[in-house]
């Protein structure tokens, strides 16, 4: 059932919503802004309703991993494997030549399905800090999910709310996980001293 149940995960999260998006738009989501799958990019670059719907549509993919491996009765701390699963072919979906996204969107659609009433708070403060940040921060969403973690955090002490310390443990690893993917991929990007690549410019300039 483990294996059945990151199968399924990994193939949801590798659907490349973003990409798709980008393409109704005649965009390549790779090409333009950070260069990234994710919901922000497409609500900067392409247009703001397909960014909404690309984080709910992401942010399902993610619940419905959950929902799936639940089925199949999967519970408590071996739901983190199709988490984990959902989040990594959201980095690396081979229908995009293993490119991707942050996977914040995703991640949202996971907690939600593992711990429902400690993640409701969280989403309402990251999805307060990416709209009415947009324009002021480099990357609002995982501005936005770091603050919501730190609420998702506090509900979990709740006595209301039942919620194992493993699950909490293995929602931070991943959430920790996507922080450090998401540095190194714009490190690769603007290289050692803050500057885009030479290539990336050349993209930019003349995509293909």
């Amino acid at each position: 059932m483990l294996a059945v149940a990151a199968v399924i995960a990994y193939f949801l999260g590798s659907v490349p919503t973003a990409y798709l998006a980008g393409r109704l738009y005649g965009k390549d989501i790779f090409q333009i802004g950070t260069r990234q799958a994710g919901a922000t990019n497409v609500w900067r670059e392409v247009s703001r309703s397909a960014g909404v719907w690309v984080f709910f549509i992401d942010s399902a993919k993610g619940l419905t991993a959950i929902l799936i491996a639940r089925l199949l009765t999967l519970d408590d701390v071996w739901l983190l494997l199709p988490a984990s699963a959902v989040i990594l072919g959201h980095w690396n979906s081979p229908f995009t030549r293993f490119r991707g996204g942050d996977g914040v969107s995703s991640l949202t659609g996971v907690v939600l399905g593992i711990t429902p009433f400690a993640a409701l708070p969280a989403y309402f403060v990251i999805g307060f800090i990416t709209i009415a940040f947009n324009s002021r921060l480099e990357h609002p969403t995982l501005w936005g999910a770091t603050l919501g973690y730190l609420v998702y955090l506090v509900s979990t002490l709740s006595p209301l709310v039942p919620v194992s310390p493993d699950v909490v443990f293995g929602v931070t690893a991943l959430g920790v996980a996507i922080l450090l993917h998401s540095l190194v991929y714009h490190r690769r990007r603007l290289g050692p001293e803050g500057h885009v690549h030479a290539g990336d410019e050349q993209h930019r300039e003349h995509p293909h």
